[in-house]
């Protein structure tokens, strides 16, 4: 059986299961390669960038905060930043990378 005959035409030719890499591309994340980050290195303190899509936060900059005693339940893999603007704000760490 062909690799895309029998699973739509909405995955590439791929099947359903297989993972795409859409977003590890030289022209995707605005030239940033994604690279996995371990959390340990996300320490409080250290500054980073936002290299999302987002409208709001794109080019901005801040350094992360500590999560202990806050109000908002997040997982481990969300890191709280203040921007250089003063916002405090939620990040997946896989939109932040390091200056």
């Amino acid at each position: 059986m062909a690799a895309g005959q029998w699973n739509g035409h909405n995955h590439g030719g791929l099947h359903t299961g297989d993972g795409k890499r859409r977003n590890s591309g030289v022209y995707s994340m605005n030239g940033y390669r994604q690279r996995r980050i371990p959390n340990r290195e996300f320490s409080v303190g250290k500054r980073v960038a936002y290299i999302g899509s987002h409208k709001d936060f794109i080019r901005e900059k801040g350094t992360i905060l500590s999560k202990r005693n806050d109000n908002f339940k997040s997982n481990r893999s969300t890191m709280k930043v203040e921007l250089e603007d003063g916002r405090i704000v939620y990040f997946y760490k896989t939109n932040l990378d390091f200056i």
